[in-house]
């Protein structure tokens, strides 16, 4: 009996421990709270935190570099909300990326452009399709029927594409107007077999600032691009195909002469993505790198002549 009454008067001693786990778990649950839109975070701690769920501010425009993992995932936000979402990462990223538009807010997107056809940038589409409340337009590139993917992330796109009666339409080279400012799509001249090569190129423009995306493409249409005499200059930089040394190629980097370059890839992938020659091009260039395996999420924010950015870490 003894034994019993020690146990039942033990008094709970509060630990340093004990204080930094019960801590943690309401910091949680403050962040939590707040990106489901419930709660507030007081200004002092909002300001210490990544917050991708703001908006523009008035007169501005946003680019966002998802975190999909070993995928691809952008959004424009223009000055009016004119929204384009270009590729989506890997299916089972779909719940977040659908979040991440309804955080923000988003209830309709106004262009999704697959860059080409490969699951770790389609593979979040249909879902993001099926939760979004309206679809303005879908731009995809054109592939040859004899090369035309027969992958489950590819039919369940155009599954998707179906059931919501969207308007497809394949890639041609023209501009068009987001806001007060602009999307310039450039289709590769290509017809084999390599399907990252059909990879749209995407150039969003606003004011002074440029913004380049380029899927996957690889090196030869680099140089058949490069050669062509296209303005390729940018501000801010994709890394074609995750940071892989079969695209990137010095010459291009130059002419495109980023000052950030944003490498979106998973922690720890097979691939050893970025790969070190293209990480020490662009230390050469003198542009800055960001990766999403990294620092996570990046939204840069412009109002046509300064540029700033945040990252999740």
């Amino acid at each position: 009996m003894s034994n019993t009454k020690k146990r039942k008067n033990r008094k709970r001693i509060i630990t340093p421990k004990r204080v930094m786990i019960f801590a943690f778990a309401i910091v949680v649950l403050l962040y939590y709270l707040h990106y489901e839109r419930i709660i507030t975070l007081p200004s002092w701690l909002e300001d210490e935190v990544f917050d991708p769920i703001s908006p523009p501010a008035e007169g501005s425009a946003q680019v966002h570099f998802i975190d999909v993992g070993q995928g691809d995932c952008e959004l424009i936000i223009s000055d009016d909300g004119t929204t384009v979402l270009i590729d989506g990462g890997e299916e089972i990223c779909s719940p977040d990326v659908a979040s991440y538009l309804h955080r923000l807010g988003i209830s309709r997107l106004d262009y999704i452009i697959t860059s080409h056809p490969h699951s770790d940038h389609i593979g979040v589409l249909p879902y993001v399709i099926r939760k979004t409340d309206e679809v303005g337009k879908i731009i995809m590139p054109k592939i040859p029927d004899e090369y035309v993917p027969t992958s489950t992330a590819y039919e369940n796109l155009l599954k998707a594409i179906s059931d919501k009666g969207c308007k497809a339409e394949y890639a041609e080279d023209k501009t068009i107007s987001l806001g007060s400012g602009s999307m310039e799509i450039k289709v590769p001249d290509y017809d084999g077999e390599n399907l990252n090569d059909y990879s749209i190129i995407v150039k969003f423009t606003f004011g002074s600032r440029k913004f380049l995306f380029c899927g996957d493409l690889e090196w030869d249409m680099e140089q058949s691009i490069r050669k062509s005499g296209y303005d390729l200059s940018a501000d801010v930089y994709k890394l074609s195909h995750h940071g892989s040394s079969t695209s990137n190629q010095i010459l291009w980097l130059k002419a495109v002469s980023p000052e950030y370059c944003v490498c979106e890839c998973g922690a720890g992938n097979n691939y050893g993505h970025p790969h070190s020659e293209v990480v020490q091009a662009v230390e050469d260039i003198g542009a800055v790198l960001l990766r999403t395996d990294i620092n996570g999420t990046a939204v840069f924010e412009t109002d046509g002549e300064t540029l700033e950015y945040k990252t999740e870490r």
